[in-house]
């Protein structure tokens, strides 16, 4: 058994039972920053899916991409740091499926010449590489500027459990990313020190609540300071009245970019590269796709008189890597959802815009399969937003949106009672956790659009 796989058996165990010594629910997160939403649950009425070669846990070495990230999103421009930190996160998603050892697996990935550094033992150990917390898999990542020098420092945290969290923290210059310095970071969220070169880190578990300083100073983050300490405490202290004006950063998910393998049919083309999009919306927003609704609708429509194909892909990262297909055959048993037996039928319809850009698309909901338990029949539904960008009709599929999940007419969505927003840019689409600030629900129209 190769390295990397018994580090990663033993680093499992550890975190579990790190783990097992944090209950949670404990007392409040130090923070009002929103906690992960749950992965979405499997569907337990599709039937299990039969592969079609025999599954094996071994992942062929990949190599880093030869082209540049940019690419997978033609007609916007980039600066150089934008398209750095792309194939570097795209990079880290193939060393994370890769077999090989982690020295090789992480190799070139990134300049070492971090300041502050993690420990990992009471004892006075050197540094690990960067190899070691690279290994440990990323959950999430963040870009905030500490320098203020207009271009944003990048956080990424790898672990699996609060207690085992570690980031680091990199930048771009010279025309390469650097790590420029590493801390434990469970039970943590980070925060904006608006007038310092300095990144804040809020922590707090039972009871006990701590914020760090991490000053930004030749290019490094150089230390770990202690701002603020209190114990046994039910409400923590807002982050904001201990250092006014700050503010919290923004996380995004790396694990949506490891693809569903099942089926073999599904190779999901478009989640490895979703999770770029924050960086290529930073701050600026979700790019306009479209200027022209009456256009939209027209095209859309077209789609679905079945006059044009449209172009599916995920927009959960779990079902709808379709690329160039009928609507007619997108609606069936095994198009955009593998595992309905019966195909999928339009229940509602609306026309809002969903990017902020001006331009409807069209929000179906659909019925993926219906029954009866116990006496009481039951839908289980999804949802597909159309989206005309460039003469082409995009769908993005969400496998787990149903009845229960409220749209709003700004472009929110609710559900599992947490707010997003949607970017999406040709094959590729993202859910941003957002807030929707006194906006109406959307009006349903029961049916197609189509009559």
């Amino acid at each position: 058994m190769k390295k990397r796989k018994i580090f990663l058996l033993l680093a499992a165990a550890l975190t579990l039972a790190l783990c097992a010594c944090a209950p949670a629910g404990e007392g409040p997160r130090p923070s009002p920053s929103p906690a992960p939403s749950a992965p979405a649950p499997t569907d337990p009425s599709a039937p299990a899916p039969t592969p079609s070669v025999e599954p094996s846990l071994a992942v062929e070495p990949t190599a880093p991409p030869e082209t540049a990230a940019g690419d997978d999103l033609p007609g916007r421009d980039y600066q150089p740091w934008q398209t750095a930190y792309m194939d570097f996160l795209t990079a880290l998603l193939h060393a994370e499926l890769d077999t090989r050892e982690d020295a090789v697996a992480y190799a070139g990935l990134a300049v070492d010449e971090r300041g502050v550094t993690a420990q990992f033992s009471i004892y006075d150990e050197s540094p690990k590489p960067l190899s070691y917390v690279m290994s440990m898999m990323s959950e999430s990542y963040s870009l905030y500027d500490v320098d203020k020098d207009g271009v944003p420092e990048l956080f990424v945290k790898y672990g699996n459990c609060e207690a085992a969290y570690t980031t680091q923290c990199y930048t771009w210059r010279d025309g390469q990313v650097v790590c420029i310095g590493e801390f434990r970071s469970g039970h943590s969220a980070l925060y904006t020190c608006p007038d310092k070169s300095a990144v804040l880190r809020s922590e707090g578990q039972m009871g006990y609540a701590e914020m760090y300083e991490y000053p930004m100073e030749g290019g490094v983050l150089t230390e770990e300071r202690v701002l603020f300490t209190e114990e046994d405490v039910w409400d923590y202290t807002p982050v904001d009245e201990i250092v006014p004006g700050a503010e919290f950063v923004e996380y995004y998910y790396t694990q949506l970019g490891e693809w569903d393998p099942w089926p073999a049919s599904q190779p999901q083309p478009s989640a490895g590269r979703a999770l770029l999009l924050p960086i290529a919306d930073w701050q600026a927003g979700p790019a306009a796709t479209g200027s022209s609704s009456e256009r939209a609708r027209t095209a859309i429509l077209a789609v679905l008189n079945g006059e044009a194909e449209v172009y599916g892909a995920s927009g959960d990262h779990f079902y709808g890597d379709t690329g160039p297909i009928a609507w007619a055959e997108y609606v069936q048993p095994g198009g955009a959802y593998p595992y309905n037996d019966e195909p999928l039928t339009v229940s509602a319809h609306a026309w809002q815009d969903m990017n902020g850009d001006g331009q409807e698309e069209l929000v179906l909901r659909v019925v993926r399969e219906t029954g009866e338990d116990g006496g009481q029949p039951w839908i289980s539904e999804a949802a597909v937003v159309l989206s005309e960008q460039d003469g082409t009709v995009y769908a993005y599929f969400f496998g787990y949106f149903d009845a229960a999940d409220v749209f709003y007419d700004d472009g929110t969505v609710r559900q599992y009672g947490r707010d997003y927003r949607l970017s999406f840019w040709k094959g590729q689409c993202y859910e941003y956790i957002s807030k929707s600030a006194g906006a109406a629900q959307v009006k349903w129209v029961d049916g197609s659009p189509l009559g």
